[in-house]
């Protein structure tokens, strides 16, 4: 067995988990992008008359956006490359004792022409070897291959995860202009509603109401009287 193959197939196992683990860090940051992403849209004030700024607005947000989901794509082909015939397929050895099988699968074989090995100085481990080493080739091959696509779809993830950290943070700024002037707008409709309310001076005082009904009174004895005794009526 060729050692130098051997070690190579266990760094290109390494690689793949480190592959995969270094997924986790772009896939929480665009979990925070999309929670910053919907903030902006859904606090934006659209009734903004500055239709640049409105513009301007909208065209950072659509390709921050855009950005998003190119680098979501990106990570899922990293991942597991997302339609079936882009499946990540390893190859590893065929079982845990393969180079025995390989020996007793040789062993009649070598038997059968071992004149014309010793002639040419082949010996039966030099065939196993052989075997082995093709097994070796095989996986290392599919495996570097596989391995080399993740790398690339995660780079370009990463290229693109850079774009929509820019973008956003160009969009933020339109955002806080757009919030600067939205709050000022209301602080000055709320002084306009108050002088017009107010009628824009103090209010006088109303005059005295009218006064109540004299009460009736009844004299003990004597007839009711409607009257005032003041009257003398």
């Amino acid at each position: 067995m060729n050692n130098f193959l051997l070690e190579w197939y266990y760094k290109e196992d390494e690689r793949r988990y480190a592959l995969d683990n270094s997924l986790n860090i772009p896939i929480g940051i665009l979990t925070g992008l999309v929670a910053g992403i919907y903030y902006l849209i859904s606090k934006y004030n659209y009734q903004d008359e500055n239709i640049y700024l409105k513009v301007a607005f909208i065209a950072c947000i659509a390709t921050t956006v855009t950005f998003w989901i190119i680098s979501i794509v990106y990570v899922l082909l990293s991942y597991n490359g997302i339609f079936k015939s882009k499946k990540y397929t390893y190859r590893y050895f065929p079982c845990t004792d393969f180079v025995k099988k390989e020996e007793n699968k040789l062993e009649p074989y070598y038997e059968s022409h071992k004149d014309y090995f010793i002639a040419n100085d082949i010996t039966f481990e030099m065939l196993v070897a052989k075997n082995v080493d093709e097994i070796l080739s095989s996986c290392i091959n599919r495996n570097m291959f596989n391995n080399d696509r993740k790398a690339n779809y995660l780079y370009k993830s990463k290229i693109h995860l850079i774009n929509c950290t820019a973008t956003i943070f160009l969009t933020g700024i339109f955002f806080s202009i757009n919030y600067i002037q939205h709050e000022k707008q209301e602080i000055y409709n709320i002084k306009i509603m108050n002088q017009r309310l107010s009628g824009g001076q103090t209010p006088t005082p109303p005059p005295p109401p009218p006064r109540p009904q004299e009460p009736r009174e009844v004299s003990q004895g004597g007839p009711i009287r409607t009257s005032s005794p003041k009257t003398g009526k």
